[in-house]
C-alpha cells in the first residue's frame, strides 16, 4: 500500500494504543507476534468522508520478523460517515481494510515504515491505511435514485411527477424504444429495406 502524504495527527493517548514492542521477535528471525487492539486516531478525513472522532479502530496484525525489518500483515476494521453525493443524506459504511507493509531501521518515502529499537509505531499504517480507503463521493446504498433535478424530491423516499426535459438532438433513438417522434416534418420510421 503507498503512504498517505504527511504523518498521522497524534493526540495524547496514541503511542500507548498504536506503540507495540518488538523486542522479542526482533531478536529471534522468523518468530511471530500477533497483535489485537482498539485505538482512536484522530485527523481520518478525506473530503467527502471521514472516520467519526472517538470512534475504536481495530487493528489485528501479526508481526513477523524477517530479513531487513518487521513485516506487518493483517486487518484494520473501522467506519466511516459522510454526505450521499446523490440524494445528500447521510451515508456511512465498514471498512475492512488488509494490511501488508514492512518496517525497517532506514525507511524509504512510500515504501517502508520506521522502525524503532524496541517499539513499533503503527500510527502511521494505520492512518494510512484509513486515508486511502475513505471515498471522497460517498454513496448511502450502490442503488441510490438520487434527486429530482426537477422537483428537488429525493427519489428513493417519493416518487415525483416530473418530465426530464429530453433534448430533440437524441429523439429519432426515441423510435428504438417503440415510440416517439424524430421531430422531422416527415415522421415516418425509417427502415432498412
Amino acid at each position: 500500500m503507498r503512504k498517505a502524504t504527511g504523518r498521522a495527527p497524534r493526540t495524547h493517548d496514541d503511542a500507548a494504543e498504536f506503540s507495540v514492542s518488538i523486542a522479542q521477535i526482533a531478536k529471534a528471525p522468523g518468530s511471530r507476534r500477533h497483535i489485537h487492539f482498539f485505538g482512536e486516531l484522530d485527523g481520518l478525513e478525506v473530503s467527502g468522508s471521514r472516520v467519526p472522532v472517538g470512534d475504536q479502530i481495530e487493528v489485528d496484525v501479526v508481526l513477523e520478523s524477517v530479513s531487513g525489518g518487521i513485516l506487518v500483515t493483517g486487518t484494520v476494521k473501522t467506519r466511516y460517515e459522510g454526505i450521499c453525493r446523490r440524494c445528500l443524506e447521510p451515508a456511512g459504511h465498514e471498512l475492512l481494510l488488509h494490511l501488508q507493509e514492512l518496517c525497517t531501521e532506514n525507511p524509504t518515502d512510500e515504501e517502508t515504515y520506521p522502525l524503532g529499537h524496541d517499539l513499533l509505531d503503527l500510527a502511521p499504517m494505520v492512518h494510512d491505511a484509513c486515508i486511502l480507503s475513505l471515498p471522497l463521493a460517498p454513496l448511502c446504498d450502490e442503488g441510490c435514485q438520487g434527486i429530482c433535478s426537477v422537483c428537488g424530491a429525493n427519489r428513493n423516499f417519493e416518487q415525483c411527477r416530473c418530465e426530464v426535459e429530453r433534448d430533440p438532438r437524441w429523439s429519432a433513438l426515441n423510435l428504438l424504444y417503440g415510440g416517439g417522434t424524430t421531430g422531422r416534418e416527415d415522421d415516418t420510421p425509417v427502415t432498412n429495406e
